[in-house]
């Protein structure tokens, strides 16, 4: 019999040695804004989203919506930040999730600014060995 993935523990924020990571927060498009304004030529190739300069509005309401997706469990999204600074930095988090295989798509950008650092790199080791290991998944991809 399989969990309701409403009933699968995931914690909000975890941290690294350097980053401090969290699920979206109400409040956060303006940073995400700031964020993907710097990082959207980088991000065209990659991103699906990424076709245009968001209002600070849209990045808002995008940001409700993932917080929205991250306590259905249907897609888990996180914001990064510096622990330093506290400037977000990038997101990252586990997509087209499959909870009854028990697999996850890892996601992920980094501010330009902030490239070039192994930041990402920490983020994303945490992040699977932390997700992996409280929601029971076998794979990430």
């Amino acid at each position: 019999m399989s969990m309701h993935s409403l009933l699968i523990n995931v914690p909000d924020e975890f941290e690294t040695e350097r980053l401090f990571i969290r699920s979206p927060m109400w409040g956060d498009g303006a940073l995400v804004n700031a964020a993907i304004l710097e990082s959207l030529d980088e991000l065209r190739p990659w991103m699906p989203w990424a076709t245009k300069e968001p209002t600070i509005d849209e990045s808002e309401e995008n940001v409700r919506r993932a917080r929205l997706k991250y306590l259905e469990r249907t897609d888990l999204r996180l914001h990064l930040f510096d622990k330093g600074t506290g400037e977000l930095i990038g997101s990252s988090g586990l997509h087209q999730i499959d909870w009854e295989a028990r697999k996850f798509e890892v996601g992920y950008w980094i501010r330009t600014s902030w490239g070039r650092r192994g930041l990402m790199m920490e983020n994303r080791d945490q992040m699977i060995y932390s997700k992996i290991s409280l929601t029971g998944a076998d794979s990430a991809f």
